[in-house]
């Protein structure tokens, strides 16, 4: 199969002479993709897609809701629905059944929700994507786009990070996508989903390439969203029109009066779930008192998860290329330090399934939580148990957290780690931080980077007090 970039001239799109191989974790080829020039790109992100935003919302919203019924039955790629998720599990190495329950039981119910996903961020309802007006106590705010356009470099890892850029295409504001050569069949899919469904072709751009690509992205386009580690987060740190999703680091918190048996499972589910690939699984826990008991069972019942091919139905760990094992297991045997492993499999953290090789679920427990290791993201299943002394010593350690998981009861703490500017999620109660919710803010909602308030006042109105 070969995928060109889309850039608004036709469905054949732009096929260069420079292109890159597509293979899969089983070393069979799966096809090529154009490298798109960076003087495409910016001549991409120079003009202004007029027919879009002139589009009605409940237009826009009806072609997304076609495009849904085109991506889960439809060959909008050329690719029948079990052909497109095979080839993106074999390219990203996600399991095939998480990758089929990921994709074509995800997006097609998200598109056809677009509507609700916009009017809970929007403060005017959907009519202010149309009229960029609404009321305020009497006064009159403008929400208006803060660019012509908005880049987004996307990852690899999980597919439902494509829903920032179809919520940013809802809201009628034109994207630029640039693919992870991990999984470039998704967005495609998408793109050519929405571009069927009646969606302007100057709408979205579709653009395969390198890392070259990343400065590209955020020199050309007016905003920028970028998914990477914290080499770029550091990058680009600054740069108020580039909007950063780096690394999660999501924790879990056990009180000294948490059910025992419940929060094992619990852990185990925040580890595993979606072959460890997000950024809300659990990559850390922090347990009031010792920690030895807890994560000692964790890594037993861990034990009893299978080593399957990810091309076999119900398997549950992500492949990984040789080369990235070796690294990986390099990364933590440096780490280790005075650190215990209990990872199944007396240690041994690759496995190799019928010539794959699978990362084991990792588990590790340090004696504290300034250990180099506690908190890092890893893409597999990956756990760092460390103790907390007190209530105080289990906030410090659950600070720099995409979501914090409590398990136990205590809402005072709940409150309190709401109230700490490094946490951007707190699921209590037994909610699950790897149940994914397009609803919820995910490090606060999209529209409030992509768009600004401004102040519309007519003559004859005047100010409602004097300042």
């Amino acid at each position: 199969m070969f995928v060109p970039a889309l850039i608004g001239k036709g469905r054949a799109g732009y096929a260069s002479l420079e292109r890159q191989t597509l293979t899969g974790f089983d070393g069979s080829p799966v096809g090529e993709a154009t490298i798109t020039p960076s003087l495409m790109v910016h001549d991409l992100a120079r003009r202004t897609s007029s027919a879009l935003r002139a589009l009605p919302i409940h237009t826009v919203l009806d072609a997304f809701g076609r495009a849904a019924d085109i991506f889960c039955d439809g060959r909008p790629d050329g690719l029948a629905p079990e052909e497109y998720v095979r080839n993106a599990s074999l390219t990203s190495g996600l399991p095939l059944s998480i990758t089929r329950q990921q994709t074509l039981g995800l997006f097609p119910s998200g598109m056809r929700m677009m509507g609700r996903f916009l009017e809970v961020q929007s403060p005017g309802g959907l009519e202010v994507f149309d009229s960029h007006l609404y009321q305020a106590s009497g006064a009159r705010i403008a929400l208006v786009p803060r660019g012509r356009n908005v880049g987004f470099l996307m990852p690899g890892n999980h597919p439902a990070t494509h829903f920032m850029w179809l919520c940013a295409l809802a809201m009628k504001m034109p994207v630029i996508v640039r693919p992870s050569s991990d999984d470039l069949f998704t967005p495609y899919r998408l793109v050519t989903s929405l571009l069927d469904a009646g969606l302007p072709e100057d709408a979205v751009a579709f653009v395969p390439g390198g890392h070259d690509l990343v400065d590209t992205i955020v020199q050309a386009c007016s905003l920028s969203v970028l998914f990477g580690g914290q080499g770029l987060a550091d990058r680009y740190a600054s740069n108020r029109n580039v909007r950063i999703h780096g690394p999660g680091r999501s924790k879990v918190v056990v009180l000294s009066d948490a059910d025992f048996g419940h929060t094992v499972d619990l852990v185990c589910r925040l580890v595993m779930d979606d072959a460890g690939r997000g950024c809300i699984n659990g990559s850390a826990v922090i347990v009031e008192g010792g920690a030895g008991k807890l994560a000692a069972a964790v890594a037993a019942a861990l034990e009893a998860v299978p080593l399957r091919s990810p091309l076999v139905e119900g398997a549950q760990l992500g492949a990984v290329r040789p080369r990235e094992a070796d690294a990986y297991n390099a990364f933590i045997d440096n780490g280790l330090g005075s650190a215990r492993e209990l990872t199944p499999g007396r240690g041994r953290r690759v496995a190799t399934v019928e010539g794959i090789a699978v990362m084991r679920p990792t588990v590790i427990e340090v004696t504290s939580f300034e250990h180099p290791l506690f908190g890092m993201e890893l893409p597999f299943p990956f756990v760092v148990f460390a103790p907390a002394a007190s209530r105080q010593e289990l906030v410090r350690a659950a600070r720099h957290s995409l979501a914090v998981v409590i398990a136990g009861q205590d809402e005072a703490l709940a409150q309190e780690l709401l109230l700490e500017p490094t946490v951007d999620k707190v699921f209590e109660g037994g909610a699950l931080s790897t149940e994914f919710d397009p609803l919820e803010p995910h490090e606060g909602f999209l529209l409030d980077f992509l768009f600004h308030k401004k102040a519309l006042r007519s003559g004859g109105r005047p100010p409602s007090r004097q300042v």
